[in-house]
């Protein structure tokens, strides 16, 4: 059963995302679909990714969000900004590096209205396209630092090696 949900809204040239619950593996379809929209933008200045309300966020959805940053720094020029209020989700971040590729905000900021944000539809899919997509998102993270490399070296491995 999923306990989460991914909100997105826009304003202006921004684009922000509030992850709710539990975010994991399973909304990878879903978090991946709305990055690719993000890409084929015009334009873009800024991206904030909300995890005031984030209860827990796996593996993969950070090497998700990993991904999203490299791909809108080398696009649009932009670092976007991770909101975490939730001690252990940033201590969570800064261990993967993720101060390298986002500015990470340890404090609430103002809260958008409730109706600026949509839910976006869980997508579902294939096992093998799933095991893409973490084997994907985990190679983005082991790419961050030696020790994520180090961390998630044997489950690359693994999911390779079922790719034969």
């Amino acid at each position: 059963m999923n306990t989460g949900k991914i909100l997105a809204a826009d304003y202006k040239h921004m684009a922000m995302l509030k992850f709710v619950g539990d975010v994991r593996v399973l909304m990878s379809s879903t978090l991946d679909n709305y990055c690719n929209g993000l890409y084929r933008r015009g334009v873009l200045d800024a991206m904030v990714v909300d995890l005031s309300e984030t209860r827990g966020i796996d593996s993969t959805a950070l090497g998700l969000l990993a991904k999203m940053a490299i791909q809108l720094r080398n696009r649009f020029n932009v670092k976007p900004t991770i909101i975490s209020t939730n001690p252990d989700i940033t201590q969570i971040l800064r261990r993967m590096s993720f101060d390298l590729i986002f500015a990470i905000v340890d404090k609430p900021t103002k809260p958008q209205a409730a109706s600026a944000y949509c839910e976006l539809q869980q997508k579902s899919e294939t096992e093998s396209s799933l095991r893409d997509k973490v084997l994907d998102a985990h190679v983005t993270l082991m790419a961050l630092s030696e020790q994520n490399k180090l961390e998630f070296q044997d489950l690359v491995q693994a999911l390779k090696s079922q790719n034969l």
